[in-house]
């Protein structure tokens, strides 16, 4: 496929009834850019009809890809696998229930003129969001660990919707070892490390009415042991080899 300016993933697990609303509107508004596009589905192993809603959007629409695979491994590893194929100079991604606003792409694309990596912040001035008090609390809980811990300057350094220079997320996806939600964080902290330039812009999400995946207590207990093994990763690759 010949290279085009955006290339967009949309990651996904048994997301097969959103999308079937979702996919065509995403790919609509893309549509409406002034750039050249595709749209690339990873699909995280789901067991519903993901990959049949997919693949017959994408019989209609040549710049739509469904990449994915059959055993669930995580959101990360499914952007991960999905990057690996993109073509577009700028690269990013939005979660697949679009319950963030879509028209932050735009204005991702004309702040990446100027920086190499920006994102979507649901905590900085500005933002709009509909989350419930416990994930609120939760959210900013652990952006704030995340600075204290693995020193990284962002406030929100999990919200779904992103956007790379292609060459700088060429070049930090490598060395990225998660494999689930916490990929966000340790790609912004190994970017950052090679003193890329990050910028935020403020979040808009709305309320999402089908029932959530997420379970905040479950969830906040897994992300804070997944800061701490990253933290220790991290420092285990800073420290001196030894010679023996």
């Amino acid at each position: 496929m010949a290279r085009v300016d955006l290339s967009i993933i949309m990651p996904a697990f048994n997301e097969g009834d959103a999308l079937k609303v979702t996919l065509p509107e995403l790919h609509n508004y893309l549509k409406s850019l002034p750039y050249s596009f595709e749209l690339i589905v990873g699909d995280d192993g789901s067991t519903d009809d993901t990959k049949q809603v997919v693949t017959a959007f994408a019989k209609k629409h040549k710049n739509v890809r469904y990449v994915g695979y059959p055993v669930n491994k995580g959101k990360g590893h499914a952007l991960s696998i999905a990057f690996a194929t993109a073509k577009g100079t700028m690269h990013g991604f939005i979660d697949a229930d679009l319950s963030i606003d879509k028209t932050l792409i735009a204005e991702e694309i004309e702040l990446l003129k100027q920086a190499d990596i920006v994102i979507a912040s649901k905590h900085a001035r500005g933002a709009k969001i509909a989350y419930p008090f416990a994930r609120t609390c939760a959210s900013y809980g652990f952006s704030l660990m995340t600075r204290m811990m693995l020193g990284l300057p962002v406030s929100d350094p999990q919200c779904g919707c992103k956007m790379f220079k292609a060459s700088v997320l060429k070049a930090v996806l490598p060395l990225v070892k998660m494999k689930g939600f916490l990929w966000d964080t340790e790609v912004l902290v190994r970017a950052y490390r090679k003193h890329y330039n990050i910028q935020e812009i403020p979040a808009r999400v709305k309320a999402d009415t089908r029932k959530s995946k997420v379970r905040v207590f479950r969830d906040t207990w897994r992300m804070w042991s997944g800061l701490l093994a990253l933290k220790r990763q991290l420092h285990e690759e800073m420290a001196p080899k030894s010679r023996y």
